[in-house]
């Protein structure tokens, strides 16, 4: 996804303000990372569109290359220098060929990062834009940017709102929002302060706005996402701005009409209220699910970790959950391998998900990050060991899951149906409550017509470890199948 240069002082207001560029470009995307970056590549898009310029798909067409990276663990940089050297080739090809000479662009966590690295080693990038850079693309398109464009983070770096230019892609029923931006934890495993910033929430008004607009526009289902979604709000106050919390946010954003489902990614597992649990279990368009990257359950680790919390803690957030509905689907992250993980650590961890309280998980091996207080601590894990302890916690919770779906067979779900299936263009695919997209799996529905947006009504007839499969025919008895 592309991001922009700095622009010293105060920042020009977005929308009508950006300015038309004396000769149009074509641009080329690539988007990488989480939906966090998402929203911020299709605000580059906005930037795009609302300057005048033309989205291509084929970066040998392309006048700008433009790579939106991510910087978080050792895998994802992998990905992005690899993405960047791609681009790269394509623009060293053109100029072979003695094509007009195309420009390259590097944006995002990883420009933010290392700035000056990035630019010393890499002398074939004309342009570098950091994480809050992104209305800075103008500037590069129109040809009056500078090389290096990474603005220094603080509580002042930009964050977008409701009048910022924004093209979303993909599932038009479907969208991210993001609430917030940075984040103030000291978690020792962590770099994203370092990559995004002190913690940033933008105003419930103007959360209201952008949704109501994107709800005009067909969104059906709307995704918030936030480093930490549970501190939404808490710098309010001290911005001069009216104090809100996540609650707040939730009671406002329902009292839009079309708008069906609000699903929430990313909660702290400390700060996950009783108000915010019974929000999820009772209210009529907050989804029954919730994204609480938990990370561990042992509280020798979780104190290495930085996590601020224990195994109790842990274990009374799932009990409160469940007491409030059984029905709420509860997706979390664990980190395996971090120093001083010994292998009691690590089976109380299993014994914790064996339990099957978790209904859908990721596990990360630890990866080393400069700059964290975590590469600092000296009780390593090999690699190998932490990479077959994630595998193995992957292989547990896929039974778990096998399980749990299969006791849906027969079940009445609301599906939303996303479009023609991938599977066949004669079946559909679609997504119950618990399932976020592109995340959690989905739902192939065997007959009928829908369109994409559309809400359906469905029974289940049989379950895979990853996915359900269902009908639109109500009366038909998935025992008749077997």
């Amino acid at each position: 996804m592309p991001i922009s240069l700095p622009i010293v002082g105060e920042r020009e207001p977005a929308g009508p303000h950006v300015r038309p560029p004396q000769t149009p470009q074509k641009v080329y995307f690539v988007s990488l990372g989480c939906p966090k970056n998402q929203v911020d590549t299709e605000v580059m898009l906005g930037v795009v569109r609302a300057g005048g310029h033309t989205l291509v798909d084929d970066p040998e067409l392309a006048d700008t290359l433009v790579v939106n990276t991510c910087g978080f663990i050792d895998a994802a940089k992998e990905e992005s220098i690899e993405t960047i050297l791609e681009l790269a080739r394509v623009k060293a090809g053109a100029a072979e060929a003695g094509i007009d000479p195309k420009r390259l662009v590097v944006a995002g966590c990883l420009s933010q990062r290392y700035p000056t690295e990035l630019a010393n080693e890499m002398p074939e990038v004309d342009h570098f834009l950091g994480s809050a850079d992104m209305l800075g693309l103008q500037n590069v398109l129109g040809g009056a940017a500078q090389r290096m464009g990474v603005s220094p983070l603080d509580r002042r770096s930009w964050l977008y709102d409701h009048s910022t230019p924004r093209q979303t892609y993909g599932a038009g029923h479907t969208n991210y929002v993001k609430i917030g931006e940075g984040c103030d934890r000291p978690c020792g495993f962590c770099i994203i302060p370092k990559l995004r910033g002190p913690q940033r929430s933008r105003p419930v008004f103007d959360i209201v706005q952008e949704v109501h607009d994107l709800v005009g526009q067909g969104t059906r289902e709307i995704c918030l996402v936030a480093q930490d979604l549970t501190t939404y709000g808490t710098d309010l106050g001290e911005r001069g701005l009216a104090p809100s919390n996540l609650e707040g946010l939730l009671d406002a954003l329902g009292e839009i009409s079309e708008l069906r489902w609000i699903r929430l990614h990313y909660a702290y597992p400390t700060a996950v209220t009783d108000g915010l649990i019974e929000r999820i279990a009772t209210h009529p368009k907050v989804a029954t699910y919730l994204d609480v990257p938990i990370q561990h359950v042992d509280t020798g680790v979780l104190k290495k970790m930085r996590r601020g919390y224990t195994e109790r803690t842990v274990r009374e957030l799932v009990e409160r959950i469940r007491a409030q509905s059984a029905k709420i689907w509860l997706r979390t992250t664990m980190l395996v391998g971090h120093p001083g993980e010994d292998e009691a650590a690590y089976q109380r961890l299993r014994a914790f998900i064996a339990e099957g309280e978790i209904d859908h998980l990721g596990v990360f091996p630890w990866s080393r990050e400069d700059g964290t207080t975590s590469a600092m601590h000296p009780e390593r894990v090999d690699d190998a060991l932490a990479n077959a302890r994630a595998s193995e916690l992957m292989e547990l919770q896929a039974g778990i899951r096998e399980q749990k779906f299969a006791a849906m067979r027969g079940e009445l779900i609301e599906v939303l149906v996303d479009g023609i299936s991938d599977e066949s263009e004669l079946l559909l695919d679609g997504r119950h409550e618990g399932q976020a997209p592109e995340i959690d799996g989905k739902v192939i529905l065997l007959d009928g017509t829908a369109e994409p947006g559309d809400f359906v009504q469905a029974r289940v007839m049989q379950t895979t470890a990853h996915d359900l499969i269902a009908t639109l025919d109500l009366d038909r008895d998935p025992d008749d199948d077997d």
